[in-house]
């Protein structure tokens, strides 16, 4: 979305011959673009939510820390793109085209593969279709995330909350899946930072925990 006299306008663009660079550090709410050309782009701490993204070229496309949430992706091609830190949950993947795409950290969460052409499962990927329920957070954790949940900068991307009061466990277990029960004490940091501009993505909040823990 973009910023008009003050109003949030969402971007919509269809069949348009320019070819595009790509974003950085931004949130897209309820975009509607078709046969759009990013090849060679690149995009960085991205977030398309409710979003139709069809028949789209992202050939040699680099993607890093980029959710696509409930958003429809048929028909676009990630050929030979490289993804990392990518998040695809509730999304459809018909006929979208992974043909010599490079995973790394790459999670398909309530999405159906089956669909997509040319995919190839490897240690790069986890396919998620399971509630996960046995977290590793603990008093302090759950505190700082109830006292994020109150702060608009981190609950309006609803990356780690569902309602002020109801956490995204999809996304939490990913957290703890890889960096185990130090989220926790990432998480009160997060909570005592000053800035938390662009925490919309989840590959920035595996960047932040990154730093924090000086992995």
């Amino acid at each position: 979305m973009k910023t008009t006299k003050g109003k949030m306008v969402r971007f919509d663009l269809q069949n348009s011959s320019k070819k595009y660079s790509g974003f950085n550090n931004k949130y897209f709410y309820g975009t509607n673009v078709h046969n759009l050309i990013y090849k060679d782009g690149v995009f960085k701490n991205v977030r398309f939510q409710a979003s139709n993204i069809t028949n789209c070229n992202f050939k040699n496309t680099v993607l890093k820390n980029v959710d696509f949430c409930n958003s429809n992706l048929k028909g676009t091609t990630f050929k030979g793109a490289t993804l990392s830190n990518v998040i695809f949950i509730n999304c459809k993947l018909k006929d979208v085209d992974f043909a010599n795409t490079t995973f790394n950290n790459v999670y398909f969460i309530m999405t159906n593969v089956q669909v997509a052409r040319n995919f190839v499962m490897n240690e790069g990927v986890r396919i998620i279709t399971k509630y996960p329920i046995n977290l590793l957070c603990d008093s302090r954790g759950s505190e700082a995330l109830i006292q994020l949940g109150k702060i608009d900068e981190i609950y309006k991307y609803h990356v780690l909350h569902v309602s002020p009061t109801k956490i995204n466990n999809w996304i939490l277990d990913i957290l703890f899946s890889k960096y185990g029960s130090d989220v926790n004490r990432a998480l009160v940091a997060l909570l005592r930072r000053k800035s938390k501009k662009f925490f919309f993505t989840v590959g920035c909040y595996m960047d932040f925990i990154e730093s924090y823990l000086k992995i």
